[in-house]
């Protein structure tokens, strides 16, 4: 049976490497209902979705998919996958994906291609943790979540657009194969300086923004910020974009836009964490407009809950250390959550945050994502038995 799922796992996992579902390099977010993304999940997810035999499929005009296993009721487990990779932009073009090696071992074959590690490894493992399982006695969601913005536009499509409703939940990404128990929110902060434009050579015939926009930038160093969590750590104001308009040659731009990403703690609201930038700024010299841009909100998963002890028991039966952790970086489970459904992450790929870790070369051990699918499929059974 192990070969036959690796076997179906290399196939199905290939063909999603192959897709075009990334973030294009030069660009930082995908829109509900892109094109790219919605003909990928037409014709290489929903055919394998109606393989696993569910009971019922719900789909959303953005692409997003859900389908049940099981009775329709409100005490089972949302499984929750993710078809848009936003990392590894400097990999050669999907079409490029491949699988190398051979075997099962640790030495054996991995695919290679953009989202191995991040997204498209998990997705594979959690689609064959449901290969000719018996229905369950509570419902398996299985959903496909289209979300490419780094917000939670995704999951309030399936939850609340699609009408799924679960006990608690699972996403199923890289996490090195333990089990995430929380993360850090974030929230977008859009700052626009305001100045004038002029030719480079009499600057004082105008008004230069990006003078006063490193200003802006030294000033957010010192903007006030909550006690860090016992785990968590520090909440952060980083500015990570800035682009100047108009751009052209010998010309000072009109104005700069400053995107400074806000990590949030525990506890912390998106609309609180805003307006204090916008206070710690209006003493300042700098003529600004500031509003919030996308969010995600924070995670928090009871280590005791029954999800948690689920995902390590099924990692202890298949001779893996059960192991939890804390995300520092931001994702969909704070949704999830806030909706009253307990989800913490897992699956195969252990992420980079660094470096080429981050943009280059992503590959995925096929025995792991093996390995992946048989806890996920021991823990879908401990929590939702079967018929």
């Amino acid at each position: 049976m192990t070969t036959e799922i690796a076997r179906w796992i290399e196939e199905f996992l290939l063909t999603l490497l192959q897709s075009p579902t990334q973030v294009p390099l030069g660009e930082t977010e995908v829109q509900p209902g892109d094109e790219r993304i919605v003909d990928a999940v037409e014709k290489v997810v929903v055919p394998r979705l109606e393989e696993l035999g569910p009971d019922e499929i719900r789909r959303h005009d953005k692409g997003d998919v859900v389908a049940r296993f099981g009775p329709d009721a409100d005490d089972g487990v949302l499984l929750q996958t993710y078809i848009v990779s936003q990392h590894a932009n400097l990999m050669d073009p999907p079409s490029s994906s491949r699988l190398e090696g051979s075997g099962l071992g640790p030495d054996g074959t991995r695919a290679v291609g953009q989202g191995a590690t991040q997204n498209k490894g998990a997705m594979a493992a959690a689609f064959a943790a449901l290969l000719g399982n018996e229905r369950p006695a509570r419902p398996v969601w299985l959903a496909v979540n289209t979300e490419g913005r780094s917000s939670h536009e995704g999951s309030m499509r399936i939850i609340d657009d699609l009408g799924v409703k679960a006990a608690c939940g699972i996403i199923a990404f890289g996490t090195d194969m333990k089990v995430s128990l929380g993360n850090r929110g974030r929230v977008d902060i859009e700052i626009r300086v305001k100045g004038e434009s002029s030719h480079s050579s009499q600057p004082w015939l105008g008004h230069n923004p990006i003078e006063e926009a490193a200003d802006v930038i030294a000033r957010l160093r010192t903007v006030p910020l909550p006690e860090e969590h016992a785990i968590l750590g520090r909440a952060s104001a980083t500015p990570y974009r800035f682009a100047c308009h108009p751009v052209a040659p010998h010309t000072i731009p009109a104005d700069v836009l400053l995107v400074v990403d806000r990590r949030l703690l525990p506890g912390e609201e998106a609309t609180e964490a805003v307006e204090g930038v916008r206070y710690h700024l209006s003493g300042g010299s700098a003529q600004v407009e500031i509003a919030a841009g996308v969010s995600m909100l924070p995670a928090e998963v009871d280590p005791h809950h029954s999800v948690v002890g689920a995902l390590l028991r099924a990692s202890k039966a298949e001779g893996r250390a059960p192991e939890t952790f804390w995300s520092l970086n931001a994702f969909d489970a704070g949704y999830a959550c806030s909706k009253g459904i307990p989800t913490p992450m897992f699956g195969p790929g252990k992420r980079g945050f660094s470096g080429s870790g981050l943009v280059g070369t992503d590959a995925i051990p096929i025995n792991e994502c093996v390995t992946a699918s048989a806890i996920l499929r021991r823990a879908l059974a401990e929590l939702c038995g079967s018929q």
